[in-house]
């Protein structure tokens, strides 16, 4: 697979429904664990509802960006204009195209939408303190560590059930 081949687009309505079912079967579950995004080890339940799919796409200010390969949805993320710094979630791809430069993509719009179209200087993203390989993929691409910690489950978003404590770290990018 070529990345050339990849299609990038904008999220709306009808595709809710597709980004939650590829977003909970990259964190959890049995699928999740042929990939290296899993949190099936630590997180049950599900990682984000259609519905809230529908909220953050509806939500001003937001952008959802899909990841197509032969209009078959393989990666999304999600973006927010908070007026001074983007934020940075879900960043999901399909354990099946994981380690194809997907993301790199999806990390690479996002940077590009932040700096050139909302001239803003910085991306943050929180993620969960145990995931140091994914917090070691985010540094290799730019982002610092914080060390600020907010204890999972203090956010009233729904993430799951852990069966340990958690934290999420901030993690920034100045672009």
């Amino acid at each position: 697979m070529d990345t050339n081949e990849i299609i990038l687009k904008h999220a709306d309505q009808k595709d809710a429904e597709s980004i939650s079912l590829l977003i909970n079967s990259v964190y959890r579950g049995e699928n999740s664990k042929k990939g290296w995004t899993t949190e099936a080890d630590f997180l049950t339940g599900i990682r984000i509802t259609t519905e809230k799919i529908l909220e953050i796409i509806n939500k001003e200010n937001n952008i959802v960006i899909m990841a197509e390969y032969s209009k078959n949805l393989i990666g999304v993320v999600h973006l927010e204009n908070s007026k001074t710094f983007a934020y940075l979630g879900m960043l999901s791809v399909d354990v099946n195209f994981q380690t194809k430069g997907i993301a790199k993509l999806l990390l690479n719009k996002c940077e590009q939408i932040t700096k050139n179209l909302w001239k803003l200087k910085e991306i943050r993203m929180k993620v969960i303190n145990r995931r140091t390989e994914l917090i070691e993929y985010y540094k290799r691409r730019g982002y610092e560590q914080t060390g600020k910690l907010e204890k999972f489950g203090s956010i009233t978003e729904t993430f799951g059930n852990s069966s340990e404590q958690l934290w999420f770290e901030t993690l920034i990018k100045s672009l």
